[in-house]
């Protein structure tokens, strides 16, 4: 603030008027997760997020490889509060690489979803001011260039990218910066074991910033078009695990490793009839026998955990809480609410240059106080704090406290959407595929230009069954003809997968049934 001087009441009553500092939505998202998020009360389930980081101290210690650690909780209570924090806290302290995923596109293939989400975390920015894929780019190039002289300086990535800048805009860049990544495969690979020698040429090129988009989609499994692959000397498509896995071995070369699985309780299931919880926790258990040096939390409420994961054998479900029994997040308390208040009107004041008359105000401690005794989430009173935020009245009354609305699921999840920045989702085909599938759905049993829309399903094939490249099919009929009409959203560079989707569209064999295509 910017003094110690009071504003004057008007003027402090005046900016509350004119915006609330508690418009936004009252949860977090995957885009505060790695971006700024909501003002962080250190205090609220500390124990939660503490363990997490003395996982990662007793791991460094070599008291044991990896670990698992399991939150449990009911929604509001600040699950992706505490992951925000993690990450928030490695991105400016360092000590580990920071991974989470939580919108898996496809139940039906999920090591692939991994491979994607994995390579799209790393592409965040770490806690040396680059991406998590320079970092680690750089770790290797540094042992590359110690195997080739034992004396040669550590290089800092920032460093090293305008190394990469310079050499590419020199007379030939292109050509010198490709062979100075191949010798540095090269003298990698002879200073490390590796298993696939074109992950490690394709972490390299993330250091070149015309390449770097390329090389990490790459990366997360994504096919290239022809002429790129042959650029950055890689085969046009790298989808597997075995990718997965290398990539993961490489990172425990150097770092440890902090993966966060979120969102687990929305009722998505696979073609098996698996429940998303289920789905996950199953490949939790495979990474947590594959991981080197890491931790893998996982959070979810607990009804998901005794309903659902625990239905499965004890070989999985122990997989996912390794380092003891689940962890139950707390309810706020007076001081905790206090503080959070303080820390959102602190923000609010600051911003607008103003002093008000005590910190919290509009409203007192007090108040806050009694508040606290409901037993609320952080979520409900975000809201209560956003229903009661205005100027006091005159002679400063006090202000009775009402108990909290719980506020309509429905208005905050379409106020949630309409928030949600989706333009780092518009090249996302399942994504895509989903809005226009949710349109469809919505005028069944309409009639267009003659045609009636009778039903829209995903299950494309003869037998009903889903298909990886024809997202779903439109059936309608008009006074002579029913209609089947296929949809596929095919948003890819490479040949092979645009093949496989026009290969469905035109339905040669009549394998889906169709009339018409459209992509």
């Amino acid at each position: 603030m910017s003094s110690s001087v009071s504003s004057s009441i008007q003027e402090v009553n005046d900016a509350l008027l004119s915006h609330n500092p508690f418009a936004q939505p009252p949860f977090l998202k995957a885009q505060h997760v790695w971006e700024k998020g909501f003002p962080d009360v250190k205090s609220l389930n500390a124990h939660a997020s503490n363990v997490v980081f003395q996982a990662l101290e007793q791991i460094r210690q070599g008291q044991y490889s990896s670990t698992s650690i399991l939150i449990t909780a009911q929604n509001g209570t600040g699950k992706t509060h505490v992951i925000s924090r993690i990450r928030h806290q490695l991105q400016s302290q360092g000590g580990a690489l920071f991974v989470y995923t939580e919108a898996f596109d496809d139940l039906n293939n999920v090591r692939h979803s991994f491979q994607q989400l994995l390579a799209d975390s790393l592409s965040k920015t770490g806690s040396q001011g680059v991406t998590q894929w320079q970092e680690l780019a750089t770790e290797m190039a540094n042992q590359a260039l110690r195997g080739v002289n034992s004396d040669a300086k550590t290089i800092i990535p920032k460093t090293l990218l305008n190394q990469f800048e310079k050499k590419g805009e020199e007379p030939c860049g292109e050509e010198k910066v490709r062979r100075w990544i191949s010798q540095l495969s090269k003298a990698f690979c002879r200073a490390r074991p590796v298993k696939d020698p074109d992950v490690v040429q394709a972490i390299f090129w993330t250091l070149c910033p015309d390449q770097a988009s390329y090389a990490t989609n790459w990366l997360g499994g994504k096919e290239l078009a022809q002429f790129k692959a042959n650029e950055l000397r890689l085969p046009a498509q790298r989808q597997s695990f075995d990718a997965t896995l290398q990539i993961l071995e490489l990172i425990s070369y150097y770092n440890e490793l902090v993966i966060c699985f979120d969102n687990l309780d929305l009722d998505q299931f696979s073609d098996s009839g698996l429940h998303k919880s289920q789905v996950v926790v199953g490949f939790v258990k495979e990474l947590f026998e594959n991981i080197h040096r890491g931790v893998i939390l996982t959070v979810m409420m607990p009804g998901t955990w005794t309903e659902r994961v625990k239905q499965l054998p004890a070989g999985v479900w122990t997989r996912v809480r390794a380092q003891g029994e689940p962890l139950n997040l707390k309810y706020m308390n007076g001081d905790s609410i206090v503080e959070l208040v303080s820390l959102y009107m602190d923000a609010f004041y600051a911003g607008k240059n103003l002093t008000p008359p005590y910190p919290t105000y509009p409203f007192e401690e007090a108040q806050l106080k009694q508040l606290g005794r409901e037993g609320l989430t952080i979520r409900q009173v975000l809201s209560w704090c956003h229903d009661h935020c205005s100027p006091q009245k005159p002679g400063g009354d006090p202000v009775e406290v009402e108990p909290p609305k719980l506020p309509d699921p429905v208005e905050l999840a379409f106020i949630s959407e309409l928030d949600a920045n989706i333009k780092n989702r518009l090249d996302d085909n399942y994504f895509l595929a989903e809005a226009i599938l949710f349109g469809f759905q919505s005028i069944v049993g309409q009639e267009i230009d003659g045609t009636t829309i009778t039903e829209v399903t995903t299950g494309v094939d003869k037998k009903g069954k889903k298909d990886p490249y024809l997202n779903f099919k439109v059936l309608c009929e008009d006074d002579e003809y029913w209609h089947s009409i296929g949809v596929a959203v095919l948003q890819y560079d490479g040949g092979q997968v645009l093949g496989a989707g026009f290969r469905r569209l035109r339905d040669l064999d009549g394998k889906f049934e169709r009339e018409r295509v459209t992509f």
